[in-house]
């Protein structure tokens, strides 16, 4: 800021400086004396001086105010970095997960679904609609590199309801629960993993994984197929050591390398809990007359899925896959698993599995196929160890200790072989006549096609514990039986986009020896064949 006097000198000398000017004028400049000249050049110094002085204040003025703004910006500066290193460390994390998602691209939800309509010929069945399954997916990004996977189905399900209550009745206490669902209902977490990209050909997964034996388990999305099936030997007579889509807790590795300007080499490989030989408890609830009535508890063990939770057996299993694919559409693989499945307290037995697999395509024609065999060891050690933990296949309640009620306890080994093994071979061949694009079912959409597909599957079951009897912890008789199961498909499938598909087939089923119902887990019929047509859509999103 100028200071007043110096604006008020300043002011008083501009005033003199006008005077002299007026008065001598221009012409009158030569009358005055070297005296007055001199006086007016001291009066004009002077005043240089003081404009020179009111720079210098002006340049101190400026400066001032410079520093005190940047001061004033440091303090707010000081302040804002206060302000948030005082925030929760929990809302800084969450602040800084929201600020990264958008970078992430986001969440992705997808899914798919199928149902189905069947006819077949054999005995005991009835032609059903078959909600087969609706599953949801979930991929997400949590961080740079970092993603999470997570695969929920729902197999034939509607409703789920639990009613519990509790109250004191008559002097004592009363507990009631009651269940209720949907026949043959199924929820099932198929896939929960969290996955760390090092980079494509190095990737840590850890989760529940799907177990990489063979094509279909890992590929096994119904609206990838053109017949509303799977395949025998990963679900219907499985010689998979558990059925499709088998899942387990463990961790492991995969990735892909480029092989030339088409080639691709995948690899996967896990440590996991692994199947386990675990019970189905079933109850039974049957009047009968003259007889007594019956309760009847019965326990069936086989092979299943391992725990998700404590593992039963002191042991992991192994498993990995490698896959070589030399260009677009073509792809081979051979595949391994190995663990025991037995329980602490059985022998140990272990599964050793492998698998070859591949597909290939020409044009609009493609074939895909599977060989699976797994090998459970000695089975016959694992029914002297059953009996002699269990004691007894089976005690009931005594006539004379109650007369008109009997309730049994029962306990079996289901579908135990030594050796099950088979393969699925699946040809399709793609087609877009002209009636059909032209037609009220492919004029709205850009490609429809019409696919023709055949599928030929075998699967041999060696060695079946067919019927065990126990008594006092020693096996009193074990039956055993060798079987063949043959399946042959053909269809056709109309796709008005690539994920949806509209699907009839014809299909026929039969057993070299016994009845299907002892060696599928889908006909409970007596009979040894079946003819069936199928009527299915699925849908994929």
């Amino acid at each position: 800021m100028i200071s007043l006097k110096r604006t008020r000198v300043l002011t008083g000398g501009l005033a003199v400086l006008a005077a002299v000017a007026l008065y001598v004028g221009p012409a009158g400049a030569e009358g005055l004396t070297d005296e007055a000249i001199q006086g007016l050049e001291q009066q004009i110094e002077a005043l240089r001086q003081e404009v020179e002085a009111l720079k210098q204040d002006r340049a101190r003025d400026v400066a001032r105010q410079q520093e005190e703004a940047a001061a004033a910006a440091r303090i707010a500066a000081e302040n804002e970095i206060t302000r948030t290193a005082s925030v929760d460390a929990g809302q800084d994390r969450d602040h800084e997960r929201q600020s990264l998602l958008p970078d992430l691209g986001g969440v992705e939800l997808g899914g798919y679904g199928s149902v189905r309509f069947e006819q077949n010929s054999a005995d005991d069945t009835n032609n059903t609609f078959d909600f087969r399954r609706f599953v949801l997916t979930v991929d997400a990004p949590v961080a740079p590199s970092i993603r999470a996977g997570l695969e929920l189905e729902f197999e034939r399900f509607r409703k789920l309801e639990l009613e519990r209550s509790s109250e004191y009745v008559d002097g004592g206490l009363k507990v009631e629960q009651e269940v209720e669902g949907t026949n043959e209902s199924e929820i099932t977490l198929e896939q929960a993993w969290v996955q760390y990209d090092f980079d494509d050909a190095f990737r840590l997964r850890a989760g529940g994984v799907l177990i990489p034996l063979g094509r279909f388990n890992i590929n096994h999305d119904d609206d990838r197929y053109d017949i509303a099936r799977r395949p025998l030997v990963d679900r219907g007579a499985p010689a998979l050591p558990a059925k499709a889509a088998w899942a387990e807790l463990g961790v492991g590795f995969n990735g892909d390398m480029p092989l030339g300007e088409q080639g691709e080499l995948s690899y996967e490989a896990y440590v996991v809990n692994g199947a386990t030989l675990e019970p189905e408890v079933e109850e039974v609830i049957q009047t009968r007359d003259p007889k007594r009535n019956k309760l009847e508890l019965e326990a069936k063990f086989k092979v299943q899925s391992g725990t998700f939770g404590t593992d039963v057996k002191d042991a992991k299993a192994v498993t990995g896959r490698l896959a070589l694919s030399p260009a677009l559409g073509h792809e081979i693989a051979g595949s391994f698993y190995y663990g025991r499945y037995t329980p602490d307290y059985l022998p140990d037995e272990s599964i050793a599995s492998f698998a070859v697999d591949g597909i290939t395509s020409w044009g609009p024609f493609e074939l895909e196929g599977e060989y699976v065999y797994s090998d459970f060891g000695d089975i016959d050690n694992v029914a002297s160890g059953f009996a002699a933990v269990a004691k007894d296949r089976a005690s009931a309640t005594p006539k004379e200790a109650s007369p008109e009620f009997e309730s049994e306890i029962e306990l079996e080994i289901d579908g135990l072989a030594e050796k099950r093994h088979g393969y699925w071979l699946e040809a399709t061949y793609d087609t877009r006549p002209r009636w059909l694009t032209e037609s009220m079912l492919g004029r709205r959409f850009a490609d429809p096609a019409l696919t023709l597909v055949a599928r030929g599957e075998q699967v041999w079951i060696d060695g079946l514990m067919s019927g065990l009897d126990f008594s006092d912890g020693e096996v009193t008789n074990l039956d055993q039986s060798d079987h063949r199961i043959d399946r042959v498909t053909i269809g056709t499938a109309y796709r008005p986009v690539p994920n949806a598909a509209f699907q009839l087939a014809y299909e026929f089923t039969q057993v070299d020896e016994g009845s299907l119902s002892a060696v599928t887990n889908y006909l409970a019929t007596p009979d040894d064949n079946a003819h069936a047509v199928l009527l299915g859509t699925v849908f994929g999103f």
